[in-house]
């Protein structure tokens, strides 16, 4: 038994698997043709958010993307309200700093 396909956009698809690359695509039953039609389907690649390292801190780090500096820190329960008040003003100023250290190296 023989089946007919039709193929959307034939010759790109043919151009890119010659190209040795990957292809997704999507198959449905066209009713109108009477046959299954082929769409290809290249969405665009997924963009990584890259981060840097600038600095690690008594209890966490601080990272910068493209848009924001992160500052993430933990810490633990058995500090105490003083220590733990203590090591957060601590922290908070060791991010500050690598955070201006960071901007004035990128001006030079």
């Amino acid at each position: 038994m023989r089946k007919l396909v039709w193929i959307i956009n034939a010759a790109e698809v043919v151009k890119t698997v010659k190209a040795g690359k990957k292809l997704q695509g999507v198959i449905a039953w066209d009713d109108k043709q009477g046959m299954i039609t082929i769409k290809a389907n290249n969405p665009p690649g997924v963009k990584v958010n890259k981060t840097s390292l600038l600095c690690r801190t008594d209890f966490g780090k601080v990272t910068e993307t493209a848009q924001f500096y992160n500052v993430n820190e933990h810490f633990p329960k058995v500090l105490g309200l003083d220590r733990l008040k203590k090591a957060f003003d601590r922290d908070a100023k060791d991010a500050k700093a690598a955070i201006v250290t960071n901007e004035i190296i990128d001006r030079v």
